[in-house]
């Protein structure tokens, strides 16, 4: 129960959900399918919290969701987290910067800043990950997405706690 945290993921329309499956698609045609978890929609990990700061998140996230939009941008590029996890990455936007900073705050960031917006396709291992990422450059050219939804999970195992949508 120690290892449990509360995440925070800002998850994409269904139309972009539908193009990250195609890829995700192709890369299981190929027999990849990794170790990624599954069920959940696609999305940019925000951040994540200690389990007892469940009712204090949950009131954040309801209250930004509240004065934010859904909004646009981009998938611009493929990249990598070593050879172990593949992901598509955004040109990075005010709007995402925003979102970002009103649900993390600075007192739950500590020492140097390391978050990477990004939407994972594919955890594996180094080989199937060289693998994967031949394919997906060669089904992936930049597109646009939609922020829409704010959900709010708990880790390990998977648990869905709620879901915030962003209005248009």
């Amino acid at each position: 129960m120690k290892d449990k945290r509360i995440y925070l993921l800002a998850q994409f329309d269904e139309n972009t959900n539908k193009t990250l499956a195609g890829i995700y698609g192709k890369l299981v045609q190929a027999g990849l399918s990794g170790e990624q978890t599954k069920g959940i929609p696609y999305h940019f990990t925000l951040g994540s919290f200690d389990l007892e700061s469940e009712a204090k998140v949950l009131e954040r996230v309801q209250a930004v969701s509240l004065k934010s939009k859904a909004f646009d941008i981009t998938l611009s590029h493929i990249g990598l987290f070593g050879l172990r996890v593949l992901f598509l990455a955004p040109s990075m936007n005010t709007e995402l910067l925003n979102l970002y900073r009103d649900l993390v705050p600075d007192e739950s960031i500590s020492g140097c800043h390391n978050w990477v917006a990004h939407a994972t396709i594919l955890i594996d291992s180094p080989e199937n990950i060289q693998a994967a990422a031949t394919i997906a450059a060669q089904s992936f050219s930049p597109f646009a997405a939609k922020i829409e939804s704010i959900g709010v999970y708990e880790f390990f195992p998977k648990k869905f706690l709620a879901e915030y949508k962003l209005p248009d």
